[in-house]
């Protein structure tokens, strides 16, 4: 497969023209290839998703690129923007309720291959005292996120996904939580992860298929646009808009 080289870009705006007759709403979202960016055909995989499921029910969506908090804050404090994505959940914070799903994610761990790991449970991961890089202010799974949380499993933060793949390749932590479709995207176009692809692979047990949701605002009006975009996204064969997706654009 192969992916364009992102340009990571903040505050720029995706906008789909519209038409006399449709309205238009805005959504926020994060740069993270391959399911939504700026430099993305489309706007990556996700985004076409949602602009899909919005134009088969007449709404066209402008959407605001941020990052990953403040395109939840500006969802939940901004007049006329009605929902983020994709969330795992719509649990980040408060005061959000999500759509019916709009595609799924393979989350796991990237290991080191001169250091694989074997595990079954992730009461594995802290009984092997592991040194596990995740990304700051991303949801997990549950059961990973409460261990981490009472210090069972050993979490060390990160900025992001390439921050934990350069010090997991000098070996600094032992596996990092990251999305199987991110691995790949990320060692194909990051310039400074050039070669890693020879030393980084994804563990072959996934944490979870993660479910994808666009996550409206829990209020009358957010739970009424909840109903529009589901109408909507009803019309679609999403797994099959994915696959096209993916075979279209790369």
């Amino acid at each position: 497969m192969m992916f364009l080289r992102p340009v990571i870009l903040a505050g720029l705006l995706l906008s789909f023209p519209a038409r006399a007759d449709e309205h238009s709403v805005i959504v926020t979202t994060l740069n993270w290839p391959p399911y939504v960016s700026e430099e993305l055909p489309k706007g990556g995989a996700t985004a076409n998703v949602v602009r899909h499921a919005f134009a088969a029910v007449g709404t066209t969506i402008e959407v605001r690129t941020l990052p990953w908090k403040r395109a939840i804050s500006t969802a939940r404090d901004t007049e006329g923007t009605v929902a983020y994505f994709p969330g795992y959940h719509c649990r980040h914070v408060e005061g959000f309720t999500p759509s019916d799903p709009i595609g799924d994610g393979p989350l796991g761990f990237v290991e080191h291959v001169d250091a694989p790991v074997g595990w079954e449970r992730v009461d594995d991961i802290g009984e092997q005292k592991l040194k596990v890089g995740t990304v700051l202010g991303y949801a997990n799974t549950d059961e990973f996120d409460e261990k981490a949380g009472t210090g069972w499993i050993h979490a060390i933060p990160a900025a992001d996904d390439v921050t934990n793949l350069r010090k997991l390749s000098l070996q600094r932590i032992d596996i990092a939580v990251i999305d199987k479709l991110v691995l790949a995207y990320l060692l194909a176009t990051e310039p400074s992860l050039e070669g890693l692809d020879a030393v980084l692979r994804f563990n072959p047990r996934p944490l979870e298929h993660k479910t994808l949701y666009l996550c409206f605002n829990d209020d009358e009006t957010g739970r009424a646009m909840r109903d529009h975009f589901n109408t909507g996204l009803s019309r679609l064969d999403v797994p099959a808009l994915v696959e096209s997706y993916f075979a279209d654009e790369f």
